[in-house]
């Protein structure tokens, strides 16, 4: 048993880290690369973070927050990207309807993603301020590339410019810097998360009045060079300001043992009501866990680690389930902020049945809309630390569930307020998706793995917007060259449906996610067949033999009945008794779970204490 308490892969270190082959192929180079995660400082480098702005301020905690908002802030001017469509198919086209602009917003979106994926190990072995450095140039960069585009009036360069590179240095600036700030809050990681991510929301809000007041005064090329200073200033002077955590500030890893998992001091006359209380009480008597509390004291006082590494977070099923939730999350609102002006204009505005200036302006409505997706992504965060990751997000879902299910007959009744007000609350659903999921990530695989995880899971904010904004667009192409008029809600309504459907899957797959290590080591009965954890209590379905009792046949002797013993005559009634099987339901209360869950620490405290004890 002790040999095999050492072998354990949960209490030891043992994973891809370290055993890289000899051989060094193309496939064992990408495995060695995705499995080292760890950011291991020099004495000088720590000793050198402890200043910031050029070593001229002492470095505290707080000032992480209010540059990631900055920072994000700017990064978020991608999100005005709305404002540029009508005039660059103007300059490009003469048509301010065609032209094919709004394709760089997917491909923008659609790189950072993948790019996130690909540097996500590179930014959690680097600096912060190398990694954040690289990006703030390369998205630079795409801003002049994409000034030349204009200026030569080349769309194919455009999406060059700033739809790759430009996307490009977004998905390493925004990794590294949501990631950089969380690590400084393990006790409020969706707060901290949320707060940096509003910037991005932010950057929407603000870029776009600003995005129409250079507009009118001056080219289209020099507007993204002013962008592109703008942006270059104000994030070379916040990145001086990010620094990582010194040593020992989070956990390498996610602890065992639960601070509301440790056995409690009982109170003065505690044992005298513990032996009249209820059934759980009783059974956790029974379990010998109060006559054996060393066991949990040696979970308690050495706080054993458990050790994930990014192949094995990759790896695991609720990593894909969390992978479709968010991908269900955003699709809705990632469509809608690409084509909100188009939208209102098509059905309520000059473009509609009943041609008129709509009741809001579209810069105004995305300025908006933009306030709510920054809103989302701090309000989310925050519950997110109060009631728990899993929750907040089927909470977030199942609002785009009833929001998607209202819009069809919204749009039909040509209520534009009643539009609008649905596409806000779904935007703050949205926003809080971003908001929470590095939290989410952190919890689940350990800190270590944030920024891989968090890029790769960045994808699916590149099939949404790739996917789903071509496939909004196929349906409205679709009708219009059919000979609908784009003002007909049918076309829309067909989207929603289909997004609809999404968001109802991805709902089902948070359902399943175990989102914490205590989900993910629950012991399983033999008989089980599915468990999940639905609003804070566990719900599994359990597949049993159905033994029922009955008195022994004619040619059945009362002995052959209680030996099982039966006679050939008997054999009838034994193979019935066996294939009556049946399936349970069972939702345990908190209590049951309590007893369950600590049965297990005790064997795991047991198993620890092996593993410490040397051999004889």
């Amino acid at each position: 048993m002790r040999q095999a308490a050492q072998d354990s892969m949960l209490f030891s270190r043992i994973s891809l880290q370290g055993n890289a082959p000899t051989a060094r192929g193309f496939k064992d180079m990408l495995l060695e690369y995705y499995s080292h995660t760890e950011y291991r400082p020099s004495r000088a480098q720590i000793e050198k973070d402890r200043f910031v702005f050029f070593g001229l301020l002492p470095c505290r905690q707080w000032m992480t927050i209010p540059a990631g908002i900055l920072i994000q802030f700017c990064y978020g001017s991608v999100y005005a990207w709305s404002i540029f469509n009508a005039p660059i198919n103007k300059l490009l086209t003469n048509n301010s309807d065609q032209g094919g602009a709004e394709i760089t917003f997917y491909i923008a979106l659609g790189v950072l993603g993948f790019t996130g994926a690909l540097f996500g190990p590179w930014i959690e072995c680097s600096h912060p301020q190398k990694s954040g450095m690289v990006g703030l140039v390369i998205f630079f960069s795409g801003h002049l590339t994409a000034a030349l585009a204009l200026q030569v009036r080349m769309i194919s360069l455009l999406y060059f410019g700033y739809g790759f590179v430009a996307g490009v240095g977004l998905g390493i600036g925004y990794v590294s810097t949501i990631d950089a700030v969380s690590k400084w809050w393990p006790k409020a990681r969706g707060t901290a998360a949320g707060c940096a991510v509003m910037g991005f929301g932010g950057g929407s809000l603000a870029f776009s009045a600003i995005n129409e007041e250079l507009l009118e005064n001056v080219s289209l090329p020099v507007t993204f060079l002013v962008l592109g200073s703008i942006n270059l200033i104000i994030m070379f002077t916040c990145i001086q300001f990010i620094c990582p955590p010194p040593p020992g500030h989070n956990l390498d890893g996610i602890p065992m043992v639960d601070e509301a998992d440790l056995p409690q001091p009982k109170r003065p006359g505690a044992g005298a009501g513990a032996g009249s209380g209820s059934k759980g009480g009783s059974e956790l008597a029974s379990t010998g866990i109060d006559k054996n509390p060393r066991y949990l004291a040696i979970l308690g006082s050495e706080r054993p680690i458990i050790y994930i590494s990014l192949a094995e977070a990759l790896r695991s099923r609720d990593f894909w389930l969390l992978y479709m939730s968010f991908l269900a999350n955003i699709v809705f609102c990632l469509v809608i902020l690409s084509n909100l002006p188009k939208i209102i204009n098509r059905l309520f505005g000059m473009g509609s049945r009943d041609p008129q200036e709509p009741p809001l302006p579209a810069y105004l409505a995305v300025s908006i809309e933009g306030g709510f997706n920054m809103a989302g992504r701090v309000l989310v965060g925050l519950l997110s630390d109060i009631v728990g990751r899993k929750t907040t997000f089927l909470v977030i879902l199942l609002t785009q569930v009833g929001v998607l299910v209202c819009m069809p007959f919204v749009i039909q009744a040509e209520n534009f307020w009643g539009f609008m007000t649905l596409v806000w609350t779904a935007t703050v659903c949205y926003g809080g998706g971003f908001g929470m999921i590095p939290a989410f990530i952190a919890d689940m695989f350990g800190i270590n793995n944030t920024s891989s995880c968090h890029g790769v899971i960045l994808t699916a904010w590149s099939l949404a917007s790739i996917c789903g904004g071509l496939a909004f667009t196929g349906v409205i192409n679709h009708y219009i060259d059919n000979g609908s008029m784009p003002y007909e809600t049918k076309m829309y309504t067909v989207n929603f449906v289909w997004m609809l459907i999404l968001v109802i899957v991805g709902f089902v797959c948070c359902l399943f996610i175990r989102s914490s290590i205590r989900d993910r080591l629950f012991p399983a009965p033999p008989d089980q067949v599915l468990r999940m954890r639905v609003f804070g209590r566990v719900f599994r379905v359990l597949y049993s033999v159905w033994h029922e009792s009955a008195p022994p046949q004619q040619n059945s002797s009362a002995s052959d009945y209680a030996t099982g013993c039966y006679t050939d005559n008997s054999a009838n009634f034994l193979q019935s008794r066996v294939r009556r099987r049946h399936l349970r339901c069972e939702l345990l209360t908190k209590e049951q779970e309590q007893v369950e869950w600590e049965e297990y620490l005790v064997l795991r405290a047991v198993q620890h204490r092996l593993m410490k004890e040397p051999d004889v």
